[in-house]
């Protein structure tokens, strides 16, 4: 009995012997897996790094940008503005000049398009017309005088 005993417990260590000779290959391989891991890690962690920075300048680019533009936008309202001024100038000097043209020709300004069509229609004297274009270029040099 003592032999079975001794048999068996030799085969026992047999294949004790077996499984730590595994797990000892096993575990050669985890600890390259762990170096190989921790590699990864530290380069995950430096692309994580690198794409912090990338951030951040594209956001320091961005409100430079937002900035540069609502100063430009700013830039071209006050320009719009000053433009519809302007032209809103120009429409009150263009009427009271027509007007003035008119009165100056003895035509109501409601009826001056029918009558400069009827003039058009005949041929002006050539002392009417200079001395016409004379009073309408000083009213206009006037008019711009006047937006100075």
């Amino acid at each position: 009995m003592g032999l079975i005993v001794d048999v068996l417990g030799a085969v026992l260590m047999a294949a004790v012997i077996f499984y730590v000779i595994r797990l000892n290959a096993n575990l050669k391989t985890l600890k390259a897996g762990k170096a190989e891991l921790e590699a990864l890690i530290a380069a995950f962690t430096e692309s994580t790094n690198r794409a912090e920075a990338s951030v951040l300048r594209l956001k320091a680019s961005a409100t430079e940008t937002a900035t540069a533009l609502q100063a430009n936008v700013t830039k071209a309202q006050e320009l719009r503005d000053d433009l519809s001024f302007m032209t809103d100038r120009a429409d009150e000097l263009a009427t009271r000049l027509e007007g003035a043209i008119a009165a100056a020709r003895g035509v109501s300004p409601t009826t001056g398009a029918n009558v400069s069509q009827s003039r058009a229609q005949q041929p002006p004297k050539a002392d009417e017309s200079q001395e016409e274009r004379g009073k309408s270029k000083a009213e206009l040099l006037r008019a711009l005088q006047g937006m100075r």
